[in-house]
C-alpha cells in the first residue's frame, strides 16, 4: 500500500476536551495547562490524487489518518499532534492529541480549538517539516506561520530526550548517555565513551533536554525487535546475517544504543467480536479470516488466537480488567469559609485539643477489609477558629498504612484537576481486588467532605471493576498496525481496533569510521532486475524469484512488472514475499535475503508467464559484497 503522496485533509472539530495536565511547575504555566486533549473530528474531507496504489485508489479520507500526524486550526495558532486514535470512519475520527512541549500555548497563548472550528490534518517529513499538498484550508497568510512554527521546533536538528526527573547538565555541555539512558556530561562516571552532542535547551525544569547531535540519530529504526541491547551498548554489523546488526563484536561498529524502549499498547474497547465478514491484520499478518471460517466465542478466545501469531506480528495479547476507581471528583467542601486549597480534608477538632472520638471508615477490596482511623492531623487551619486538620497527604498516609497492614489490593494517592479546588484523593484497585467499598465507622467521617461523596451525612461508597478489555502489546516500542476489511461497519476502525504507535523505539546514534569501524550506507541494488518469473495460475503461486540481499535498514522495496509498479505487501495485495512456501507474508520491513516472491493473479488482474519482466528495487548495505 503506497504512502508516497502526502496527506493534507480538512475537518471540523466535533469536541475538544482537556484530558491530562502537564502538571509541571517550571515557571511557564505548565502546571495548569492541558498537555493532552480528547478530540472528535467531523466532516473529514476526501483528498483526491492519481496514485492507484493507495489503500483506496486515487483518494484519501478519514480511514487514512494515522497517529503521528498533526492538526492545525485554520489560523495556525493551535497545532497539536495526534498520539492515538480510538475509532475512525471515512468522515470522522476519535483521537487523543498533544500540545508537544506546550509550544502552541507558548507561542499563541492557547492550545485549544473551538467546537465546529476548521482544521487541517497533515504529515511531517523525516526532517520534521510539514508536507502540504493543499493550503486552501488555511486563512490567508497563515501557512507562513505554520512553517515558522516547525522551523522553530526543529531548528539546529535538535533531538529531545525526556526524563522523569531533572538531569545535571547545562546548556552548552557536551553530553552522552549513561547505562540507564540518562543524559550526562561527557566524562561522567558510567558514561558512554562516545560523545552524543551539545545541550541546546532545557525544558520542564531540566527533565527535557534538547541535544544538537554530532552525528545522525535514527529515531524510528525499522526492525525494533533487533534492538535488544541497553543504553550505552554498541551494535555491530552481523558476520552471519547479511544486513543485520548484533551486539556480538567482530563486525563493524554501526550504532550506539541511546535510550530505553517504551512498549506500544493498544486497548480494544469494542463490545463486538470479529465475525464472518471480518478480516483482521496486525502488522501485515492476517490473524483472523471470517470469510475463511475463523470464529471466536469471546475476548479470551480472540486473545489466544492472536498469540499464535506473536512470532510474526511481534505483538502479544491479554485480556485485562479495568480497575475500580473512587475519587473525590472535585468536591466543594460543605462547611462555609473552609480550607479552599483542597477538594477534601478532615477537621479533627480545636487546635491542640483531643476529641472524644475520631472519624473512621472501613475499606475493602472485595476480599480483605481494614479500618482506618483519622487521628493524625498535620496542619492547623483557621475555620473561624484554629482547627487541627488532616490534609489530603495525611489522609492518604493513613489509608495506605491500613492498605499495607491488611494486604489490600488498592492504590491510594493524591491527584489534582484543573477544575477542582486543589488536591483530591483517588483509590484504584490492583491485583486480585474485585471492587472498592468505603463505609463509615463513626458519623460524619471526612468532616462532610468525603472522598467521592459530597454529603455531610457520611460515607457509603461502592465501586465495581470495569470492563474486561483486550490489550495488545508490542514490547519493542514499534507500531501496532491494524488493517483488514471491511473498513467501516465491521470490527476494525471502531472501539479501539485501530493502529497504535503509542510506544517508543530506542534512538540509535550512527557511529562514524575512525577506530570503531566503517559506517554502512544504503546503495541501490541492481541484483534483482530483469528477472523472469515462472508461470503462475492461481493466487499464492510462487514466481520462483528470490531477493538477493536483505534491504538496508529494512527499507522500502518496490516490485515492477513490465515497468509498472504493483502492490507489494500482505496476502491481500497483488504480490508478497514469504520464507515458508507462501503460507505467511513477510511485512515489507521484515524482508530478508532469500525470501521468495509470490503472486496473486486475481488481485493483479492477470497471471505471470515467461514473457514478463520483473524488477525488484531496493537498497542493500554498502557492506554487502
Amino acid at each position: 500500500m503506497s504512502n508516497f503522496i502526502p496527506k493534507t485533509i480538512t475537518a471540523t472539530i466535533g469536541s475538544y476536551i482537556g484530558k491530562t495536565l502537564y502538571a509541571e511547575d517550571d515557571g511557564i504555566g505548565l502546571a495548569t495547562r492541558f498537555q493532552f486533549y480528547d478530540v472528535v473530528l467531523n466532516s473529514v474531507s476526501t483528498q483526491l490524487h492519481s496514485d492507484q496504489s493507495t489503500r483506496e485508489a486515487s483518494l484519501y479520507n478519514g480511514l487514512d489518518l494515522e497517529a503521528g500526524m498533526f492538526i492545525s486550526d485554520d489560523s495556525a495558532d493551535t497545532i497539536v499532534k495526534i498520539v492515538s486514535i480510538s475509532a475512525k470512519t471515512e468522515t470522522s475520527i476519535t483521537c487523543v492529541v498533544e500540545d508537544v512541549d506546550m509550544l502552541s500555548y507558548r507561542i499563541a497563548g492557547k492550545n485549544t480549538i473551538s467546537e465546529s472550528g476548521n482544521v487541517v490534518i497533515f504529515e511531517l517529513n523525516g526532517e520534521g517539516e510539514p508536507l502540504l499538498t493543499d493550503t486552501s484550508g488555511f486563512l490567508s497568510g497563515k501557512v507562513d506561520s505554520l512553517q515558522s512554527r516547525f522551523n522553530l521546533n526543529e531548528r539546529d536538528d535538535r533531538v529531545k530526550f525526556s526524563h522523569d526527573s531533572a538531569v545535571d547538565v547545562n546548556v552548552g555541555d557536551i553530553v552522552t548517555i549513561d547505562n540507564n539512558g540518562t543524559i550526562v556530561k561527557f566524562g561522567s562516571v558510567s558514561a558512554s565513551t562516545t560523545k552524543l552532542g551539545t545541550v541546546l535547551e532545557l525544558l520542564r525544569s531540566g527533565k527535557d533536554v534538547y541535544i544538537k547531535p554530532f552525528n545522525d540519530i535514527i529515531r524510528e529504526y525499522s526492525d525494533p525487535e533487533s534492538l535488544t541491547a541497553n543504553p550505552g551498548d554498541i551494535y555491530y554489523t552481523s558476520e552471519t546475517l547479511a544486513g543485520k546488526i548484533t551486539t556480538a563484536t567482530g563486525g563493524k561498529a554501526a550504532f550506539l544504543h541511546l535510550d530505553n524502549k517504551i512498549a506500544t499498547n493498544l486497548e480494544i474497547t469494542s463490545v463486538t467480536l470479529p465475525g464472518a465478514s471480518d478480516i483482521l491484520e496486525i502488522n501485515g499478518v492476517k490473524v483472523f479470516d471470517g470469510p475463511a471460517g475463523n470464529t471466536v466465542a469471546d475476548n479470551d478466545a480472540l486473545s489466544t488466537l492472536l498469540n499464535t501469531f506473536t512470532s510474526q506480528t511481534h505483538t502479544t495479547s491479554a485480556v485485562t480488567q479495568a480497575p475500580a476507581v473512587v475519587d473525590s471528583d472535585d468536591n466543594v467542601v460543605l462547611y462555609p469559609s473552609t480550607w479552599e486549597l483542597h477538594d477534601v480534608f478532615i477537621p479533627i477538632g480545636a487546635a491542640g485539643s483531643t476529641p472524644a472520638s475520631y472519624a473512621a471508615i472501613t475499606i475493602s477490596d472485595g476480599i480483605n477489609t481494614g479500618t482506618v482511623t483519622f487521628n493524625t492531623p498535620d496542619v492547623v487551619v483557621n475555620l473561624g477558629a484554629d482547627y487541627d486538620i488532616m490534609s489530603p497527604a495525611a489522609i492518604v498516609a493513613a489509608i495506605n498504612t491500613v492498605i499495607t497492614a491488611q494486604s489490600l489490593d488498592i492504590i491510594c494517592e493524591t491527584y489534582s484537576k484543573l477544575t477542582g479546588n486543589g488536591d483530591g484523593i483517588k483509590l484504584t484497585t490492583t491485583g486480585s481486588a474485585t471492587g472498592i467499598t468505603l463505609t463509615n465507622v463513626t458519623a460524619d467521617a471526612f468532616g462532610g467532605a468525603a472522598v467521592g461523596a459530597n454529603s455531610s451525612t457520611g460515607l457509603n461508597l461502592t465501586a465495581s471493576l470495569g470492563a474486561a478489555n483486550l490489550v495488545l502489546t508490542r514490547a519493542s516500542g514499534g507500531p501496532i498496525l491494524v488493517d483488514g476489511s471491511p473498513n467501516s461497519s465491521g470490527y476494525i476502525n471502531q472501539g479501539g481496533v485501530v493502529s497504535s504507535n503509542s510506544g517508543k523505539v530506542p534512538y540509535l546514534l550512527l557511529i562514524e569510521s575512525g577506530g570503531e569501524g566503517v559506517t554502512a550506507v544504503g546503495i541501490d541494488s541492481r541484483a534483482d532486475i530483469n528477472k523472469t518469473p515462472i508461470v503462475t495460475a492461481a493466487d499464492n503461486d510462487t514466481t520462483g524469484i528470490t531477493i538477493t540481499y536483505t534491504p538496508f535498514l529494512d527499507g522500502n522495496v518496490t516490485v515492477k512488472v513490465n515497468g509498472i509498479e504493483v502492490d507489494l505487501g500482505s496476502k491481500l495485495d497483488q504480490c508478497y514475499f514469504s520464507n515458508d512456501g507462501g503460507t505467511t507474508a513477510r511485512a515489507v520491513a521484515d524482508i530478508e535475503a532469500g525470501d521468495t516472491l509470490y503472486w496473486n493473479g486475481s488481485l493483479a488482474g492477470y497471471e505471470l508467464d515467461a514473457s514478463d519482466d520483473v524488477d525488484i528495487a531496493y537498497q542493500k548495505s554498502s557492506l554487502d559484497i
